[in-house]
């Protein structure tokens, strides 16, 4: 395999770090493969991760000079915040045991259980211009739902992909949060001023796949 060459790829050293905790049995050795390798990043970091944040980070600097807005008024919980954070302690309780016990890889799959979780928060809200404009209070809530649980999940991701949550941290403006034992929606308050939005992943062509395996070997497809 061609280990020192990967930055030669142009991707980041997160990209590999990921494919490589998540695919790899906890147990044994694994086998590189260049298509999976593609279908993760695309799928799995850009789809699921990327587009999260950088969707709430637009947001918020489109529609509210990228300040985080009053999300407290949703007093009806209309946006269903409460359960979100009851999904996300559940998430977040199985995060701290698997990492206590050394499971790495499952403590990984839980860190994108929760982007998926954010991402399904942001899709009951309908988040969009509508919700924005005619829906004031529920869009400040789902706002400050989505953005403090982003935070949360930064943490998370940080023992992982530690680049990755830097540029997380570096968009909300916020310094790196430790993981707590429970989590509250609040740590990012009201009023709080976020950075710029940027792309966390690009997508990768899955015409890469033979240009890599020739360059620097590795399987195309699996055996």
């Amino acid at each position: 395999m061609f280990g020192d060459q990967a930055s030669l790829t142009g991707q980041s050293s997160s990209v590999f770090r990921y494919y490589l905790l998540s695919s790899r049995p906890e147990t044994s050795d694994a086998q590189f493969l260049w298509r999976e390798f593609i279908a993760k990043h695309n799928t799995e970091l850009l789809n699921n991760l990327g587009n999260l944040v950088n969707r709430v980070i637009k947001f918020l600097n489109s529609k509210y000079n990228a300040v985080v807005p009053n999300y407290t008024k949703d007093t009806a919980d209309t946006a269903g915040t409460k359960r979100l954070e009851e999904d996300v302690n559940h998430i977040l309780t199985e995060y701290i045991e698997a990492m206590d016990a050394l499971r790495l890889k499952h403590g990984l799959k839980l860190c994108m259980d929760l982007s998926a979780r954010i991402n399904q928060f942001l899709q009951e809200n309908k988040l969009d211009n509508n919700l924005f404009n005619n829906f004031p209070e529920r869009c400040a809530a789902t706002l400050g739902g989505a953005a403090n649980a982003i935070y949360l999940l930064s943490a998370m991701l940080s023992p992982f992909v530690p680049a990755t949550s830097d540029s997380i941290d570096e968009q909300l403006n916020v310094p790196r949060l430790a993981v707590p034992d429970k989590w509250h929606i609040g740590d990012i308050l009201p009023g709080h001023t976020i950075g710029k939005p940027k792309y966390l992943f690009k997508k990768i062509e899955e015409s890469e796949e033979a240009i890599w395996k020739s360059k620097f070997g590795g399987s195309a497809k699996q055996n």
